[in-house]
């Protein structure tokens, strides 16, 4: 088929579609950001030199005769003989210039849904100091997220750490930012737990937010390092769900060979059953839909996202998206002076 499209047509008119293509986008990026000043400047070359302005319209023949206004061929080579005719074409040209702008507006609303300019990255898990801790001591490590530049509302933390030493109690949600939660996963099998929620529109701007707390269990002693996964997400309201994970953080703990006390433990195994301590009862105003019977931790090695190899294309719109910006920037200026000039006038 495509051979026959090429027999047909010929290379020689493919490319002639193609750089017309790319010279048509050129020039209307040109007159979206230089049509005004040629709009402006039009009369005034008029006046200047009156034969060699080209006219887009006319009401005069090749003969000299004069009748309505109709579309000037370039092979006539006609200028404006009126002053009239020439402010004519440079209204052509407004629209033309209108029309360009209308076309960058449209082109950046584009980019903008298919995530250009990019949502930058400032966001982090932070995880507390190094510490070292006794057999069968629980302690908690707080999921907490700092360097929030725009607002968030998902979040995603999956954490992995080395069964042998250690093991979750439970996840506890109290003193969120979050309200809604959609999965609450613990496998102390593979060392994996996921928490995910989040909140409706506008989502949650502050410095920093606590999104729930982590109950660990210290089980054989030495080193064990507690890291948060790449399928970590958090996830920006800006209409494009962009993650604005900036890192993954990852801490190391010590596990003690000393054993706490029986008191200690007794005290444990009572904290343990409190809700309001592990997390089993929430606030009123959290939304609770996830099943804690359903442990989807050992399947996380096939859910770790990997990013696809479109260096050049997203250098490209992001390069086409930063000279819209710019275009769409100066029409904003030129609108304000005149709104500026006009309140003035009024």
């Amino acid at each position: 088929m495509n051979k026959n499209i090429f027999s047909r047509f010929g290379w020689g008119s493919i490319l002639f579609i193609f750089f017309s293509t790319i010279l048509s986008w050129l020039l209307i990026h040109l007159m979206a950001i230089f049509g005004i000043f040629i709009v402006f400047a039009y009369p005034i070359w008029w006046l200047i030199t009156p034969s060699g302005v080209p006219s887009i319209i006319s009401n005069e023949a090749p003969d000299g005769s004069i009748g309505p206004y109709r579309m000037v061929r370039r092979a006539e080579g006609l200028s404006p003989t009126t002053f009239k005719s020439a402010i004519l074409n440079a209204l052509i040209l407004l629209l033309i210039t209108i029309f360009s702008a209308g076309f960058v507006y449209i082109e950046s609303k584009i980019l903008f849904k298919l995530g250009f300019p990019p949502t930058p990255k400032t966001v982090s898990f932070i995880i507390p100091p190094k510490g070292q801790y006794r057999l069968d001591e629980i302690f908690l490590i707080k999921i907490e997220i700092s360097g929030i530049k725009v607002p968030i509302n998902a979040v995603q933390a999956d954490l992995g750490f080395d069964p042998q030493k250690l093991q979750i109690i439970d996840i506890s949600t109290i003193d969120s930012f979050a309200n809604i939660f959609i999965q609450k996963e613990i496998n102390n099998e593979v060392g994996y737990t996921r928490l995910t929620g989040g909140l409706p529109s506008p989502g949650f701007f502050a410095d920093h937010g606590i999104f729930g707390t982590i109950f660990f269990q210290g089980k054989t002693p030495g080193i064990v390092k507690v890291e948060f996964l790449p399928s970590s997400m958090v996830l920006a309201n800006d209409s494009k769900g962009t993650n604005v994970l900036k890192d993954l953080a990852s801490i190391s703990y010590l596990i003690l060979p000393e054993r706490i006390s029986e008191e200690e433990e007794n005290l444990q195994k009572n904290i343990s059953i409190q809700s309001s301590v592990l997390g089993e009862k929430t606030e009123n105003t959290q939304m609770i839909f996830y099943e804690e019977e359903g442990v989807l931790g050992s399947a996380v090695g096939q859910e770790v996202q990997t990013e696809e190899n479109l260096g050049a294309l997203k250098f490209f719109l992001g390069g086409l998206e930063w000279i819209n910006r710019i275009i769409l920037l100066f029409w904003s200026k030129i609108f304000s002076l005149f709104k500026g000039f006009a309140s003035f006038l009024l």
